[in-house]
């Protein structure tokens, strides 16, 4: 049965891991955490979705030339809301979208700092209850030497159960 009479609002949990990329993997190593979702189905094809969770990246040393510096880990809460369109039914099979909001930042001997991020994301339902999906997770903030804009990015994976929806 297709439209909203058969769709539902449904809740996740899901386990993230994120591979830091460019300048952002210099510093950290792989992160690992989990989110809670939520998605409200909008139309035949499209969705709402909110996200919230922890992830922690590890910390790698580095090389200044004549010291080395110890890394520390970093802490992230994403805050993030976005939207999936469907390619068939809401709420089943393939599906693009895109979330945005924020990461709130901490580590190690440092006061934290909040970024503006975006996302856009690949996914697939597995099955009725089992969401995958893929995203470039792209963090706008500044240099705090320079004074310039920066792009920390990561690959976001994320591995989630649903409860709810059909």
């Amino acid at each position: 049965m297709s439209g909203l009479a058969a769709q539902e609002s449904r809740v996740s949990i899901g386990l993230e891991a994120g591979l830091p990329m460019g300048d952002f993997g210099d510093f950290y190593g792989v992160g690992i955490g989990g989110t809670l979702g939520y998605e409200i189905p909008v139309g035949d094809n499209l969705g709402v979705v909110a996200q919230a969770g922890y992830l922690t990246f590890a910390g790698k040393d580095y090389d200044l030339g004549i010291v080395k510096v110890e890394g520390s880990s970093l802490g992230a809460i994403p805050i993030q809301v976005g939207a999936k369109y469907y390619f068939t039914d809401n709420q089943e099979g393939a599906y693009l979208g895109a979330l945005t909001g924020v990461h709130l930042l901490s580590s190690e001997g440092s006061d934290g700092s909040t970024n503006f991020g975006v996302a856009p994301m690949l996914g697939f339902f597995v099955t009725e209850n089992v969401d995958i999906a893929v995203r470039y997770q792209m963090l706008f903030d500044k240099n705090e030497l320079t004074d310039e804009s920066v792009t920390n990015s990561y690959l976001g994976i994320r591995a989630a159960y649903t409860f709810g929806g059909r």
